[in-house]
């Protein structure tokens, strides 16, 4: 035999053994260190870019006489959210839920149909708005209400609900009140806004508490939000802002508008949304695994206003990674968890659902990963 040819088999048969070596490490080394991390109390399982930074045009509008910036994510009306998305450029979710919002937990807002020129989505002048966080009766969830000049009327800019008011009465306008509810919520406002977190490098551990804002830019009208990660009802997954909540002291810690309000939503336009209180060390905001959506951003009963509950392993060093609904309801009748309403069930947190398409089209590239 040539020396070519032996050299050639020598070749194969160093490739094979490499193979195989490869195919035993996989199967039988690997896997169970995977399982080990599942089933093993204290291991840690973390989702990639389990913390991103995303930019959401920002809007204007009147408070009082005073500006306010907010954001546009979810509408009731399945037309007014194409139009959102179109004027704005960003995904605003369809969410039919909103309309059995309570009037107890409802702001309103006021949209110019015509009139004077100006800089709102229909081309008139920018909408006024009830209240700002803090005052009394404030609330991101809005019900649209129309303002149509009267043809005789001498259009001007109107930058109160109380301005407004008083041209109606005057008969210089007519006022529209329809059933649409949106998610308004308030950026930037007089006197404040939401905190603006202090580090921002972003990463997987990045925590949730100490806001939930990187920057925010009234000139390029953009706001640049921590985007975290999570799971949907039939495990795919989803990103989410917070921009609310109610007890206060969890707003508090997160760094948003606290709402009293929104524990009106409990029942009606809230939906589930499990968080773990123990188990597998993970990037929740609990620290541990990610928490999981009983709505995606595309189902039926999907909702921005989520009713927090917590999971606890009875035995931690039995948890498992649990990815959907199904999950939880398996490992609740086998009796290995508790779901238990966060804070007597009046847990209510604004979170915003985002598909992956959209956070990958308004990722923000100029703010540091690690």
């Amino acid at each position: 035999m040539s020396n070519s040819n032996m050299n050639r088999k020598m070749k194969l048969c160093i490739l094979a053994a490499t193979m195989i070596l490869t195919i035993f490490s996989s199967t039988f080394l690997t896997q169970p260190n995977v399982k080990a991390q599942v089933d093993v109390a204290g291991s840690v399982l973390k989702l990639s870019n389990a913390n991103i930074a995303i930019d959401i045009p920002l809007l204007k509008s009147y408070v009082n006489g005073n500006e306010t910036f907010f954001i546009a994510t979810d509408v009731s009306d399945e037309n007014t959210a194409a139009f959102l998305t179109e004027k704005t450029g960003f995904q605003v979710n369809y969410a039919p839920i909103l309309a059995n919002t309570p009037d107890s937990a409802k702001g309103q807002t006021y949209i110019f149909t015509n009139g004077i020129n100006g800089t709102g989505l229909s081309d008139y002048q920018i909408p006024v708005f009830n209240a700002k966080p803090g005052d009394e009766g404030y609330s991101p969830l809005l019900q649209i209400n129309m303002v149509e000049w009267n043809s005789n009327a001498s259009a001007r800019e109107l930058k109160s609900v109380e301005e407004i008011e008083n041209a109606k009465q005057k008969g210089e306008l007519n006022i529209n009140r329809t059933d649409i509810i949106i998610n308004y919520p308030a950026i930037k406002w007089e006197g404040g806004s939401l905190m603006i977190k202090e580090n921002k490098t972003i990463g997987d551990e990045t925590a949730y508490g100490g806001g939930q804002v990187l920057n925010i830019d009234t000139e390029k009208m953009v706001v640049t939000m921590v985007d975290h990660r999570g799971w949907g009802p039939d495990g795919k997954s989803i990103y989410y802002i917070v921009t609310d909540a109610t007890p206060q002291m969890p707003a508090n810690m997160m760094g948003v508008s606290y709402v009293p309000a929104d524990e009106q939503l409990v029942g009606n336009t809230a939906v589930d949304l499990f968080q773990f209180s123990n188990g597998i060390n993970g990037t929740g905001p609990m620290g541990f695994q990610s928490g999981i959506g009983a709505a995606n951003p595309t189902d039926t009963n999907y909702s921005p206003m989520w009713l927090i509950s917590f999971i606890e392993w009875k035995d931690p060093s039995q948890a498992k990674l649990l990815e959907n609904i199904n999950d939880i309801a398996s490992m609740q009748k086998a009796g290995l968890i508790t779901v238990t309403p966060a804070m007597d069930g009046k847990h209510v947190v604004n979170c915003p659902f985002f598909d992956q398409e959209t956070v990958l089209k308004h990722q923000n590239q100029n703010i540091g990963l690690r």
